[in-house]
């Protein structure tokens, strides 16, 4: 029977690997303390399972009333596996806050902070695509969906040129 690592064992694991262990805190507000308890479950479970989480857990405070609108917090612990990963889960969930426990110092190679950068990048071409998108008519969606098509060939021919091997 294999034996089960203990979470200090799986979190020296990361940190020695250039991985993280970092909280999250998020809030979150509605109508409906039942709604938002679940929400936030459903959210927190969600996020401890995204690619380069190695492992996670949330703890969600009890919904508080103010005047018929509930809000609640919650802090998710979380072993991240590298600082891109990191960044995209900062990117893409946008948490009110950030403790990192773990490493206390780190050191970035150029491949780190290029794809830190690229994932950045990338995030904000997603946000302003659905901005951008969600007044246009369906002939100015086409139009635009041509335009990216077009950059994104652009992009390939740039990353062959001055990619690999440069």
């Amino acid at each position: 029977m294999a034996e089960k690592k203990s979470f200090r064992d799986i979190k020296d694991e990361v940190v020695r690997n250039g991985g993280f262990h970092v909280n999250f805190y998020f809030d979150l507000h509605g109508n409906s303390k039942d709604a938002l308890k679940d929400i936030m479950v459903g959210f927190v479970g969600k996020l401890t399972k995204e690619q380069g989480v190695r492992f996670g857990v949330g703890e969600i405070d009890e919904p508080l009333d103010h005047q018929d609108l509930y809000s609640t917090t919650a802090k998710v612990t979380m072993l991240i596996e590298n600082l891109p990963a990191l960044m995209r889960l900062c990117l893409s969930y946008g948490p009110i806050g950030i403790e990192i426990e773990e490493p206390l110092e780190s050191k970035l190679s150029a491949g780190e902070i290029q794809s830190i950068c690229l994932q950045a990048s990338g995030t904000a071409q997603e946000f302003t695509n659905l901005v951008l998108t969600k007044g246009m008519t369906p002939d100015e969606k086409a139009e635009y969906a041509k335009k990216m098509g077009q950059r994104v060939l652009l992009g390939r021919r740039l990353s062959e040129t001055h990619g690999e091997g440069q």
